[in-house]
């Protein structure tokens, strides 16, 4: 008599469920590990990208006998708004020989603004040593021809201060800009040379610093930092799509100033009650708890959200309404008068200011005599 075959046990439901819970834990405990690696594989990379930056900066003093300035302003542009609007190109632009990017360097003519036409074959050129790899939203864009009024100068148009060709280009942006101290402002052509001489970083506006001037030392000296594209988009989205542009001189495109704190509304100094005019020169980053930070002799630093800074309470604000930092004797002056208001400013944040420097701040001045402990950042 033959015997039946004996039927194959399978998986029972309870078994199943007990392994896929299991496969579910391990997956749940590798990601973090995943994401962790892959966050520390860009922040490398990061880190190599502004060491370059600094090397390249380092060679062009060498060359050039000053570091590169943000921009340089005057009367020789078209149309004649250029004289208080100084669009000229950033520093990143006139290091390009320093970072092995010699053709694009000769592509652009240095006796016209960035944003003319002839120069914007550069604009939209993604250069992969500007760009930390951790700043998402770093892409370049398709950019519109036309602006609607800026509201600051009655009867002046975004399109009168930038002589933009019809249609639309491509704008490509950086995460890094230079450093220029405790403050900076663009305008710095309505300014005596009195009021420019107290900026103290090593970049700015019409700046020309020799690594001699560095009595800080340049391994205690800002020279770069990161200057988050993201941040814009989610902070100051009324300007985010021209702010960070790479090409660019303006004082809220490439350089970067510590009147704020790291990260300041976006894990950093959120405490700060109203910042939408000074935010787009504060660094940043999207790496977890601070941001890298290129020091004037190459090395690169990541300096935690919780450095000693300035603090802010909501009462101290400036005629725009944005939060400035305690312990200061800000005097309101009309708008109208840039080189008044902007002289306020650098006497209380200028070398002979009378606001308190926390560490973060005088790590970005280049002469101010601070003593700075190793273990303080």
């Amino acid at each position: 008599m033959r015997s039946s075959p004996r039927l194959a046990r399978g998986f029972t439901l309870i078994e199943l469920l007990v392994v896929i819970a299991i496969i579910a834990v391990l997956i749940a405990l590798l990601l973090p590990a995943v994401q962790a690696a892959r966050e520390a594989a860009r922040r490398a990379q990061c880190v190599n990208n502004l060491k370059q930056l600094a090397l390249a900066a380092a060679n062009y003093e060498s060359s050039s006998i000053c570091y590169p300035g943000g921009s340089y302003s005057g009367t020789l542009f078209n149309p004649p708004h250029w004289a208080s609007f100084p669009e000229n190109f950033s520093c990143f632009v006139r290091m390009l020989p320093y970072f092995e990017q010699s053709p694009m360097y000769n592509a652009v003519n240095f006796n016209l603004v960035s944003a003319d036409p002839s120069n914007l074959t550069i604009a939209g050129v993604r250069v992969a040593s500007l760009i930390c790899p951790s700043d998402p939203q770093n892409e370049t864009i398709a950019m519109p021809a036309q602006r609607a009024s800026s509201g600051v100068y009655p009867g002046w148009s975004w399109n009168e201060i930038y002589p933009l060709p019809p249609g639309s280009w491509t704008q490509a942006f950086t995460s890094y800009a230079g450093n220029a101290g405790t403050f900076t402002f663009g305008y710095s052509n309505l300014m005596s040379p009195t009021v420019l001489a107290q900026y103290n970083g090593v970049i700015y506006n019409d700046s020309a610093v020799r690594i001699a001037a560095i009595t800080d030392g340049t391994s205690n000296t800002f020279i770069f930092a990161e200057h988050c594209k993201t941040h814009m988009f989610t902070l100051d989205p009324a300007y985010a799509v021209s702010d960070n542009s790479w090409n660019s001189g303006r004082w809220y495109d490439t350089l970067f100033a510590t009147i704020y704190p790291i990260n300041v509304g976006a894990g950093g100094g959120s405490s700060i009650a109203s910042y939408s005019y000074f935010y787009p020169t504060s660094a940043g980053s999207m790496h977890p708890g601070g941001a890298n930070f290129a020091m004037c002799d190459g090395s690169v630093r990541f300096l935690k959200n919780t450095i000693s800074s300035w603090s802010f309470n909501a009462g101290n604000a400036d005629s725009y309404g944005d939060s400035l930092p305690d312990n200061t004797t800000y005097v309101t002056v009309p708008p109208t008068t840039p080189y008044v208001k902007y002289g306020s400013y650098l006497a209380n944040y200028g070398p002979n200011g009378n606001a308190v420097l926390g560490v973060y701040q005088q790590l970005s001045t280049r002469a101010g005599g601070e003593v700075i402990s190793s273990d303080s950042y």
